[in-house]
């Protein structure tokens, strides 16, 4: 199933081949499911601790839950993270610190 976020999720794979695994800020694993019509449609782990990204379920120190066209308007920097949360769009399984640091990484530049 092709949904809107997969562009977003290309973005991120791109920026992810040009980290120094040596030089890094942010060394956490992260799953994002995402949503259509309120049922996962996709799982991806974003692991910066050994800088991978790849579509299944697994471990994660954060998880978010979020619809997908939300979170396409999250990476445009359209919504606002608590906005998405307070709508319904966006659940955070995990500290809300270390959710908002994975923002830089799906924002568009």
């Amino acid at each position: 199933m092709s949904l809107k976020s997969d562009a977003i999720v290309d973005r991120v794979r791109a920026r992810l081949a040009k980290i120094d695994p040596n030089n890094r800020e942010v060394t956490h694993v992260y799953k994002c499911k995402i949503t259509v019509d309120g049922n996962v449609a996709k799982t991806w782990i974003l692991d910066l601790k050994n800088v991978n990204l790849y579509e299944g379920d697994g471990d994660a120190e954060c998880t978010l839950i979020c619809d997908d066209q939300a979170f396409v308007d999250l990476a445009d920097k359209k919504i606002q993270p608590l906005e998405a949360v307070e709508a319904g769009k966006l659940t955070i399984d995990g500290e809300l610190s270390i959710a908002l640091k994975l923002l830089p990484y799906i924002a568009s530049v």
